[in-house]
């Protein structure tokens, strides 16, 4: 998410809220979203299939029900969360792939423990 600040552009994840420091691994996603790594861990261990249709936060594409997908229910204050933001399995673990690409993020996954969803 981008938002503006005394002039500032200021990059924060969707998912949590946390402003980027130019430390913290980030992914943007279209049109601007953000997820940052602690929020993609969660998203790893944590998604589940949707109870209804949804368009992803991430890629945006509109995901059909029972679609696995990560929400982060713990509600915080800040003004870069996005309250509505939802990322899709497919983004979870692209975005896993990604950062276990970059060596200079200490991130590993085994792909074989978070399989892709079946058509």
């Amino acid at each position: 998410m981008q938002r503006e600040e005394n002039g500032y552009i200021i990059i924060s994840c969707d998912f949590c809220g946390i402003d980027w420091d130019e430390v913290i691994p980030m992914i943007e996603g279209h049109h601007g979203s953000v997820i940052c790594l602690s929020c993609l861990k969660k998203a790893l261990d944590n998604a589940s299939p949707s109870q209804d249709d949804f368009d992803c936060t991430l890629c945006l594409q509109h995901k059909p029900q029972h679609t696995k997908h990560w929400r982060n229910t713990i509600a915080t204050d800040s003004p870069g969360l996005n309250k509505n933001a939802i990322v899709c399995w497919d983004d979870i673990r692209l975005g896993a792939k990604t950062f276990h690409k970059d060596k200079d993020i200490d991130f590993r996954w085994d792909p074989t423990k978070y399989p892709p969803e079946k058509d």
